[in-house]
């Protein structure tokens, strides 16, 4: 063999080392870092995303969180409409205001009884616990008092039955009613 042929065998085959080399590299260093690269973009972009909308819902929740004396002004109506069920069920009190109602609208509330309770055939957590009540005074106070117990007051309060009777000195209206009770407790709210 000449020299010259072995030289270029030597050439070449260099060349082919460093075709091989480089070709190695790329896809055995540089390839790998490019889709690392690639992978962290993707990764950061979904985060980005995310965090954009994890802004836009904080947003939305400070803005409830400015609403949340009406929203406790709410739930304190309703638990007074749907008192929790206890040993007294809020009955003594509901009394006591029903008595209340009646000085303040010039009639006497008298003769009040309740019946067991019944779980009630709509909503299996809420207990009707059944009333009977007399009302004595002037029919227009009597009347407006049944409007209020109905339309204002915040006892939830189903009248089943009214019964007038004109008797001297004073008509008596007998109402038969239900009061509600829930078995469903809710955090206590302070007004």
């Amino acid at each position: 063999m000449t020299t010259r042929r072995v030289d270029q065998i030597w050439l070449f085959g260099g060349l082919a080392l460093i075709i091989l080399l480089v070709t190695g590299g790329w896809f055995m260093m540089i390839k790998p870092q490019y889709t690392a690269r690639d992978s962290v973009q993707a990764d950061t972009a979904e985060t980005e995303t995310q965090l954009i909308k994890e802004q836009k819902r904080l947003a939305e929740l400070k803005t409830e969180l400015k609403k949340i004396t009406e929203y406790k002004a709410d739930l304190l109506t309703a638990q007074q409409a749907l008192p929790f069920h206890n040993t007294t069920n809020k009955i003594p009190e509901f009394l006591k205001q029903l008595q209340s109602l009646g000085l303040e609208y010039g009639v006497e509330v008298t003769g009040y009884a309740a019946t067991g309770e019944e779980t009630s055939s709509i909503v299996a957590t809420v207990t009707e616990l059944p009333i009977t009540l007399k009302i004595e005074g002037p029919v227009d106070n009597t009347m407006r008092l049944v409007k209020h117990l109905q339309t204002e007051q915040p006892r939830a309060l189903l009248i089943d039955n009214v019964k007038l009777t004109m008797t001297p000195p004073k008509p008596v209206l007998s109402l038969s009613l239900k009061a509600f009770i829930t078995a469903t407790e809710t955090a206590s709210v302070k007004s």
